[in-house]
């Protein structure tokens, strides 16, 4: 399974170090998840990052009466975190769940940490990963602060197209910013 996290950096890299990947693969352990279980549960600190290998997680955010506000379905290749619980030492109301049986490569927040302050190919999987997920975030947001909601619709639809395999109808209205009801009659009119 490392091996995917190996493809990924070279993916990434240009002409990695084999001495770094190693070093980077070195602080990633395996481990399965069941569906519905936390990789972070909500209003605690995140103390580890994941690289997901197969299946996949969401991001949500728990409101204090315990409503779930859909963040982002976070599927195989995608790394699992929570950067303002890491970067801040500071519980958040963000949980990472699993939408499915799935195996992660999982880390140490503090190891990672300190490795970016010698391994340059972490820093550039790290910056290359992070501008990719900050482009496709600001798309998001300038969509959902002038977009219609047929549109958002239409561009989490473009982005996932597995998406309504994967998640149920009122999560996927959560993640557009509305109502259930209005969702449906948004998927009748494309039909």
């Amino acid at each position: 399974m490392k091996s995917q996290l190996k493809d990924f950096i070279h993916a990434h890299v240009k002409h990695p170090s084999e001495e770094e990947i190693a070093e980077i693969l070195h602080n990633f352990e395996e481990r399965r998840y069941a569906k519905g279980e936390f990789f972070k549960e909500a209003h605690t600190i995140a103390r580890e990052i994941g690289f997901v290998t197969s299946g996949s997680a969401k991001s949500v955010v728990v409101k204090d009466n315990g409503e779930e506000r859909m963040g982002r379905l976070l599927p195989t290749g995608f790394f699992l975190f929570d950067l303002i619980s890491v970067r801040q030492n500071e519980k958040t109301p963000i949980a990472i769940t699993f939408r499915e049986p799935s195996t992660v490569l999982v880390a140490p927040y503090p190891a990672i940490n300190a490795l970016l302050e010698t391994n340059l190919t972490l820093n550039i999987m790290v910056r290359e990963y992070t501008a990719d997920r900050t482009v496709e975030m600001g798309k998001w947001l300038m969509l959902f602060a002038m977009g219609t909601a047929k549109e958002r619709y239409q561009f989490i639809l473009e982005n996932n197209p597995n998406l309504l395999d994967k998640l149920p109808l009122r999560m996927i209205a959560s993640m557009i910013g509305i109502t259930p009801t209005q969702l449906s009659r948004i998927r009748s009119q494309k039909e």
